[in-house]
């Protein structure tokens, strides 16, 4: 997206429990059945929604944390918009480096900056810059985050933040430089938060949880390729997409596990040492 500003603040009404699925880095092309490194990304997206219908999660909201096209391409947004309708929940988007195309092109209804319910807020921030493969918090993100934590600690919430690039090292050497280069002035922010703090990002096609400073920090796989843990450099793991589920509960506490494709394989080049 060129106009990358996030708007807007939706309710849900998630009483108890709030429940969210998270998905991530779907990489779709211009034409239906664009691939990357050999796998149909559309195919892939769609086995991993089938997926998640099956398990009946009953999402309360999806959260979609970039790079939904692959190339930038317009027709990618409207695909993931009529791929996510079997899961019945509203998504929120987030652009990640992947993602170029103008907002004039895409539904800026799922740009959303925040979502309140009655005991989480939730707050959207934009990690993507223009050109790069990277991660950076410019000033009105960090504004973004300093009004949520505030929030959260005036309404005595919890808080979860989603964006595209992780925080923080993961082991992967060549994935690593990746991060949010000022990831310290987020973790500062965030230490003001009286209450529990959860942070989900995409971009690193692999799962992992960490606990940083008191905050949670999850990332996902993708729906399509998946990244090799712990590797110095670029390396295609064999194993399935998938997504992640979390279940937010009102004192706080939180469950979550990622959920894989089951029962079929996938076309993808082992072999390849990298793609832009």
């Amino acid at each position: 997206m060129r106009d990358n500003a996030l708007r807007g603040d939706c309710t849900l009404a998630a009483d108890g429990e709030l429940r969210l699925l998270q998905i991530t880095d779907m990489h779709l092309m211009a034409e239906r059945g664009g691939t990357l490194l050999n796998m149909d990304t559309d195919d892939s997206l769609e086995a991993v929604v089938d997926t998640a219908v099956k398990r009946a999660h009953e999402p309360h909201a999806l959260l979609i944390t970039g790079d939904i096209a692959g190339d930038g391409s317009a027709a990618a947004y409207s695909r993931l918009e009529q791929a996510l309708k079997p899961l019945g929940a509203p998504s929120f988007w987030l652009p990640g480096n992947h993602d170029g195309c103008s907002q004039a092109h895409v539904p800026t209804e799922r740009f959303s900056r925040s979502l309140t319910t009655p005991h989480w807020h939730v707050v959207m921030l934009n990690s993507q810059v223009e050109d790069q493969v990277g991660g950076h918090l410019a000033a009105q993100e960090l504004e973004a985050l300093s009004a949520a934590v505030d929030t959260a600690t005036t309404t005595q919430r919890h808080l979860l933040v989603a964006l595209h690039h992780p925080l923080h090292a993961l082991g992967c050497a060549w994935l690593d430089p990746q991060r949010v280069d000022n990831a310290s002035v987020f973790m500062t922010e965030v230490g003001r938060c009286q209450k529990s703090v959860v942070v989900i990002s995409g971009h690193v096609h692999q799962a992992n949880d960490l606990t940083v400073e008191g905050s949670r920090c999850l990332t996902s796989p993708s729906t399509c390729i998946q990244f090799e843990p712990g590797q110095a450099n670029f390396k295609v793991h064999d194993i399935a997409p998938g997504y992640r589920w979390l279940t937010l509960h009102p004192n706080g506490d939180l469950e979550t596990a990622v959920v894989r494709v089951e029962g079929r394989s996938f076309v993808v080049d082992l072999d390849s040492g990298g793609y832009l």
